[in-house]
């Protein structure tokens, strides 16, 4: 029981420092987190923390935002970055506003076959799924008509 104890007191301990590891000296940093809504990541090498409202984000935070979450990301220079659900930014610097903004990404996955096939693949599979499906209707109706064992 006790060691149980004692490792719980360890993963908590590393899960509050990782936490100020990431929002550390709040006068460092470039940016500062605005608008939060729902539940906004902050990741580094030192590790994941929960983003609050004014916390100061240094160069190369990657700010993550999961479902029905939102926030913005406003630099130092009035550059302002929004990030909607499911969307993740990393914090740079020297670049101009609208590179930044344009490096906000999605989270979620989606197959590049699917973006890039899109309509194309409905004329061309169409036929060979029809077809497929003919043939199982075919071969279900002769097997309809085969007895399993016999009289």
């Amino acid at each position: 029981m006790t060691n149980k104890r004692i490792h719980l007191c360890a993963a908590l301990a590393a899960a509050l420092a990782a936490t100020f590891a990431v929002a550390q000296n709040t006068s460092e940093g470039i940016a500062k987190l605005k608008d939060v809504k729902g539940n906004v990541l902050l990741s580094r090498e030192s590790g994941l923390a929960a983003g609050g409202e004014a916390v100061r984000l240094v160069e190369h935070t990657r700010v993550i935002t999961t479902a029905n979450s939102e926030v913005t990301v406003v630099y130092d220079d009035g550059c302002e970055v929004k990030l909607k659900e499911n969307q993740r930014f990393e914090v740079e610097r020297d670049k101009p506003c609208a590179a930044l903004i344009a490096s906000v990404q999605s989270i979620l996955v989606q197959p590049a076959a699917a973006i890039v096939a899109g309509p194309a693949f409905i004329w061309t599979a169409a036929p060979a799924i029809g077809g497929a499906g003919v043939g199982l209707g075919m071969l279900q109706d002769t097997r309809g008509k085969t007895p399993l064992s016999p009289n």
